[in-house]
């Protein structure tokens, strides 16, 4: 038919568009793309994708969500995003926001999975998923279309387990015998309180009273607050006992600082646990390492029960406790 745009087509009773190779994602990598029956649903067909060309770039609303959003989050938070918003960046950010479809979502991962593992693709997942719920609140689309649409990699998928790692009493105890005395009375805490490595670290004699113990958790910025009790008292005096130098803090490293740099990380304290863990293994009947995240996870599998373990924890929701830290194996009595 004469006077059609350029690139279309009459075939079949049926208008297409004939991609260019830089357009065909946005017509499902098609070389032939149906636009409709008559020209008028052609036209509305072909306005809407070309709308899509034009809208704003997914690469823009992840560096909005990485400095308005993200950079709200805890330093741990955002060194873990972090990496995933760089591939984001790379291998979709050219792409419209509202080109990001379920269909689209799925082909990164796919080959995420292949290239990285499939928990790193579930990790893209779940950070492109916030940045799409950003901008549907910066009213940039009216709706995520990933939400409730596109499934994270599952056991079924072949995704490796959760780590069910459960620290016996004897194994911490085989480990103590060699551990220093602060990796000691670090441990004495964590096991007390269940709180995590970082904000344990980062404990300072300002937070300590006769009546209470202050964690300022790092991870959403709110206090969290213990009853001083005679084993949490003895914990800390312990702590105190063998300081290396010096500090305000509780568990300073050899000069009187924190442990914790400001980007995070506690690598000579991470390499130190590495170091006894390998010497308790080596003189000890313990045959597997444990991480300080397997004590926090120690706490929350020895709770009393579920509700318990997500007070010490410090979880908003039950289904955290419950997936990854209560790795207990539990006794089931029969009917009779």
């Amino acid at each position: 038919m004469k006077d059609m745009p350029k690139r279309w087509a009459y075939k079949h009773g049926a208008y297409y568009y004939r991609p260019r190779d830089s357009e065909r994602e946005l017509f499902d990598d098609k070389s032939w793309y149906r636009l409709g029956r008559t020209y008028s649903e052609a036209l509305r067909t072909f306005a809407g994708i070309q709308e899509l060309q034009v809208s704003e770039k997914l690469i823009s609303v992840i560096d909005r969500y990485k400095v308005e959003v993200l950079g709200k989050r805890s330093i741990s938070t955002q060194n873990g995003y972090g990496v995933a918003i760089r591939r984001l960046r790379q291998g979709l950010g050219h792409n419209p926001v509202a080109a990001i479809t379920p269909k689209v979502a799925y082909r990164y991962m796919d080959a995420l999975a292949k290239a990285k593992g499939m928990s790193v693709a579930n990790t893209d997942l779940k950070v492109l998923n916030q940045v799409m719920n950003a901008a549907v609140r910066w009213g940039i689309i009216e709706r995520n279309p990933l939400k409730g649409a596109v499934k994270y990699f599952g056991k079924r998928d072949g995704l490796k387990k959760e780590r069910d790692r459960y620290v016996e009493d004897w194994e911490l105890a085989a480990w103590q015998s060699v551990a220093t005395p602060q990796q000691r009375a670090f441990a004495a805490i964590v096991m007390l309180t269940g709180i995590r490595k970082g904000d344990c670290l980062g404990i300072m004699e300002a937070h300590i009273t006769d009546e209470t113990l202050t964690i300022h958790v790092s991870k959403n910025s709110r206090p969290v607050v213990f009853e001083m009790t005679k084993a949490l008292r003895a914990a800390i005096e312990q702590a105190r006992a063998c300081k290396p130098a010096p500090s305000l803090y509780l568990l300073p490293n050899r000069f009187g600082r924190c442990q914790v740099s400001p980007s995070g990380k506690s690598q000579p304290f991470d390499d130190k646990w590495r170091q006894t863990m390998r010497q308790a293994i080596k003189e000890t009947d313990l045959e597997e390492p444990f991480t300080r995240h397997d004590l926090r996870a120690k706490v929350g599998s020895d709770a009393e029960d579920e509700r318990r373990a997500q007070e010490l924890l410090d979880h908003s929701d039950p289904s955290i406790t419950r997936q990854h830290y209560r790795r207990k194996k539990r006794t089931i009595r029969p009917v009779k």
